[in-house]
């Protein structure tokens, strides 16, 4: 009888440590900047949090809108939605189009992989779309925008499509920096037949794996060259330039 209950007991506790170590886990993520909280306020006029029942966005709108094209934003793994919020501000800036950043629970896209689909219904006045993630945002982003029609483009950004779309008419973008220790390099250079025969690559020299957003400096990562401030406007460069070639 001693030794049922101490077994038990084990047991107990062991489920207990694991109970414990995925909602530590669950619960611990990237919060944004300053810079990014000051610029949502400042431009409240331009960037507005929307919300649909539980999900929320980021929702930027520039003035004088080209209403026929969006762009849905996957952030990262661990990552608030808001940390995104001065690349997709600057990404509306120049292009002159919508762009939402969406959310997911615990800020993990593996939770909701269709939540870019959500906004993409709302403004279904928007009749083409590209979808851009960082990280796991890209994987997921992708595995979201794979057999839509509205979906003309997908960017990567130091992330890697876990879906097969070499015989894909559609476009790709993949950029990274030279920089990035979170990216692992063997799986993307395992992924690279799984991009579109349509895909663009590019490496930003002394960029690293946080910096594609705005919430510090990420565990592990490598350190930057480039400051963020920069490293943001090339990405900003890259996606225009691409998003402007359909």
């Amino acid at each position: 009888m001693r030794k049922t209950r101490a077994r038990y007991f084990r047991i107990i506790t062991l489920i207990a440590i694991l109970i414990f170590a995925v909602t530590v886990y669950l619960f611990q993520h990237y919060e944004p900047t300053v810079e990014a909280i000051v610029l949502i306020e400042r431009q409240s006029d331009l960037i507005v949090e929307e919300k649909m029942g539980m999900k929320k966005a980021l929702v930027i709108t520039p003035e004088g809108v080209d209403e026929s094209v969006g762009w849905i934003i996957y952030p990262g793994g661990k990552v608030d939605y808001r940390a995104y919020a001065i690349l997709g501000y600057q990404l509306a800036q120049e292009s002159r189009q919508r762009v939402i950043i969406v959310s997911f629970p615990f800020h993990l896209a593996v939770f909701d992989i269709n939540a870019g689909k959500v906004w993409m219904d709302k403004y279904d006045d928007v009749k083409q779309w590209y979808v851009v993630g960082h990280s796991l945002g890209g994987v997921m982003g992708a595995q979201m925008a794979k057999n839509n029609e509205k979906v003309i483009g997908i960017g990567f950004l130091a992330s890697y499509p876990s879906a097969d779309f070499s015989d894909s008419d559609v476009r790709m973008i993949s950029i990274r920096g030279s920089s990035d220790k979170i990216l692992n390099l063997a799986a993307f250079a395992d992924a690279q037949s799984k991009f579109s025969p349509y895909s663009e690559f590019y490496v930003i020299q002394g960029g690293n794996h946080s910096q594609f957003g705005s919430y510090g400096f990420q565990k592990d990562d490598g350190m930057a060259t480039v400051t963020k401030e920069n490293q943001i406007k090339m990405v900003v460069e890259f996606l225009v330039l691409w998003g402007s070639e359909k």
